[in-house]
């Protein structure tokens, strides 16, 4: 049986998902996957649900205000005395909902120790456990190893990460994980460390095997083919969440490198058409890169500027 009940319009899942890990993390089930199973009819299902949770979460935002499911779910839970509001934007709950005092979690960007957080989370372990229970806070994170060139790292605070050091490492910790959002910063940075560590790589292997002045290119490129493979993976990455950032899909960042094959396969036999299908391609991943975040959160997560 569910400790939580997580109301929630689908374009808040990625928060929907955030709020249910920091529940967990406390020690509370949460139902928050409304997929119901097979032969079992919608009110049914989740009636049960929630008549067996003790809380219901309702996450308010321009996107579950207008759904008539969250408005019923949320009612429901009204009704039972169980319901715990939260807003994710500036959007206000909608009418006949007010009169229940809502948690403002629009500026909470994941961290146990944020203040707006930490009332949210005892409200409803209160409302779990009892008000006379001491309330619990989520374990502090564990160091997490990452398999970028043998890199070890742990998980940084907000502040930290908000350097060049600390977009390096967040890249590297999210090594493959293209999931939620990158401003532009992190991914500038990101690239000047791949072209610096390119450079190095490049000089080690004109060092160790000699400069071919035909290919203009070291004779045995060991540590630049090592370097470019290592990189590759973080750097698809951080591109698909600063694709999420400005509210683009990240699956057209292989639409990106999708033109980039086709240019070079065209240069050879079509030179004016490869290098046009390449500027293309290399223009808009550009442009993409540098456009600003889009403000307030989106159907991939929180504004990573916390605007």
């Amino acid at each position: 049986m569910a400790d939580v009940f997580i109301s929630y319009a689908r374009e808040d899942r990625t928060r929907a998902d955030q709020i249910a890990r920091g529940l967990q993390a406390m020690g509370l089930e949460c139902f928050w996957d409304t997929e119901i199973p097979p032969g079992q009819t919608w009110a049914d299902y989740i009636e049960g649900k929630l008549a067996a949770c003790k809380a219901v979460i309702v996450l308010w935002s321009a996107h579950s205000t207008g759904s008539q499911w969250v408005r019923e779910e949320a009612r429901m839970g009204r009704d039972k005395g169980k319901l715990i509001p939260a807003l994710l934007d500036a959007s206000p709950a909608p009418f006949g909902f007010g009169e229940v005092q809502a948690a403002n979690l629009a500026n909470w960007n994941g961290q146990t120790n944020h203040p707006d957080w930490v009332r949210f989370s005892n409200a409803v372990d209160h409302a779990v456990r009892g008000p006379n229970a001491a309330p619990r806070t989520a374990p502090p994170p564990q160091p997490s190893f990452t398999a970028a060139m043998g890199a070890m790292t742990a998980s940084a605070s907000p502040a930290e990460e908000n350097t060049p050091i600390g977009y390096i490492k967040k890249c590297l910790r999210l090594y493959v994980n293209g999931k939620g959002r990158a401003r532009r910063s992190e991914y500038w940075w990101w690239t000047l460390f791949v072209v610096g560590v390119s450079v190095v790589a490049t000089i080690i292997d004109i060092a160790v095997s000699g400069f071919n002045s035909y290919t203009s290119q070291p004779n045995s490129p060991i540590f630049s083919t090592i370097v470019a493979l290592a990189v590759l993976c973080p750097g698809l990455s951080v591109m698909s969440r600063r694709f999420h950032d400005v509210g683009l899909s990240g699956w057209l960042v292989a639409a990106v490198f999708a033109g980039l094959f086709v240019g070079g396969v065209l240069a050879p036999i079509q030179p004016a058409l490869g290098g046009i299908v390449t500027l293309a391609a290399a223009g808009f991943g550009f442009v993409v890169a540098l456009l600003p975040s889009k403000p307030g959160d989106n159907q991939y997560g929180p504004n990573p500027k916390g605007q």
